[in-house]
């Protein structure tokens, strides 16, 4: 994905979730399905975005532009193992 993308997806994200991100729609950008499966990967150290507790609020939070960043990150290739949409229909 180039930085165009990942600068589109960021704005896309940040009218949608607003400058922080949390809860399911945290959990399932991160491509977990449970808050259990997200505190087994964050004990495992297998989350690699920025998260962060907030004062007075529940939860996990990550900021939006940081999980643009990520997302557009797993989508390129190499050793992150993504895959090219030429590599996909092989």
């Amino acid at each position: 994905m180039t930085t165009h993308s990942a600068e589109k997806l960021a704005k896309q994200l940040l009218t949608q979730f607003g400058p922080t991100i949390g809860g399911n729609d945290l959990y399932g950008a991160l491509g977990f399905k449970t808050y259990s499966a997200f505190h087994r990967g964050k004990q495992r150290g297998e989350i690699k975005v920025g998260i962060f507790k907030l004062p007075g609020r529940r939860g996990w939070f990550a900021l939006t532009t940081d999980l643009a960043v990520w997302l557009s990150s797993q989508a390129g290739t190499g050793s992150n193992g993504g895959v090219n949409k030429e590599e996909e229909h092989s």
